[in-house]
């Protein structure tokens, strides 16, 4: 009876270890995708507005390089 308790206990330890491990791995996964979104969501200038290095236009316009305004 005693082996058998040991046993459950040891089963009992693997298998919450495995969840916790299973458990970081999401987080981490998660966080990742969080910081990777957050770099593919800077801010763009539609058409029509000033764009610049720091503001490039939105994804289907181009910077004109004479006066520097995002158009189609």
């Amino acid at each position: 009876v005693l082996i058998i308790a040991v046993l459950f206990l040891t089963a009992s330890e693997l298998v919450t270890a495995d969840y916790t491990r299973d458990k970081w791995q999401y987080r981490a996964a998660s966080l990742r995708d969080a910081m990777r979104n957050f770099r593919d969501t800077r801010t763009c200038s539609p058409a029509g507005e000033v764009c610049t290095s720091k503001s490039p236009c939105c994804t289907g316009f181009l910077c004109s390089h004479i006066g520097g305004m995002c158009h189609h």
